[in-house]
């Protein structure tokens, strides 16, 4: 076998056609690396639209001839800002496809409280009420309240922190730059969806559940 003399020289068509192939595939890598990845890509998704989340459970109140909709969800997000991107993303698609004078989305840790009478205090991470019509809420001057706790949460998913109040126009900042609008997963409706299938395939129906109707109107 013989090796190409050390004089060898690319010749200067043969180097244009290289560096253009290194252009076409290293650009963005390199580009990444001296201007910045958001600067290219944007900022992660996360830090735009919020966290993945899960349905706990949705109630359903009564106030007044008033619909009332509170819906507790889950997260592992360890970011304040994250936790009320988070809960503002899921008010507005709850409010897509559901009719309610109030939505009150409750953002709890992963590792928070299973029954609902502890989550509260310590246990929401973030918080958001929105109504179309705030004149028609008793304490609402504006169409969203969101809050969060700073601080990360603790092992037993209690936070700890400074309690921040988000102003409308930062509300309105994080709800227009988001481009991720869906909901939590809920994976009550995903076993619901393969009971009914399953129910089908055996040509029954599926049972539905003793009291899914009720309005918990003890909930507060």
């Amino acid at each position: 076998m013989k090796f190409l003399p050390t004089s060898f020289r690319l010749s200067r068509k043969l180097l244009i056609i290289v560096a253009g192939v290194v252009v076409l595939t290293g650009a963005s890598g390199a580009a990444a690396i001296f201007v910045g990845r958001d600067a290219l890509l944007g900022p992660p998704a996360e830090q735009v639209s919020g966290a993945a989340c899960t349905t706990v459970s949705t109630v359903r109140l009564e106030r007044n001839g008033q619909h009332w909709l509170r819906k507790y969800v889950r997260s592992d997000a360890r970011d304040g800002d994250t936790r009320v991107k988070t809960a503002l993303r899921v008010a507005g698609a709850v409010s897509n496809h559901e009719e309610a004078d109030l939505y009150q989305v409750i953002l709890l840790d992963a590792a928070g409280p299973v029954n609902r009478a502890d989550m509260r205090g310590r246990a929401i991470g973030a918080e958001v009420l929105f109504t179309r019509n705030p004149s028609a809420i008793p304490g609402m001057t504006a169409p969203f309240v969101a809050r969060y706790t700073t601080g990360q949460p603790a092992g037993n998913g209690e936070f700890y922190g400074e309690r921040k109040e988000l102003s409308l126009d930062e509300i309105k900042t994080i709800v227009t730059a988001m481009e991720d609008r869906a909901d939590c997963v809920d994976p009550h409706a995903v076993e619901e969806a393969g009971g009914h299938a399953e129910a089908k395939a055996e040509g029954g129906e599926a049972p539905v559940e003793e009291g899914s109707h009720e309005v918990a109107a003890s909930e507060h």
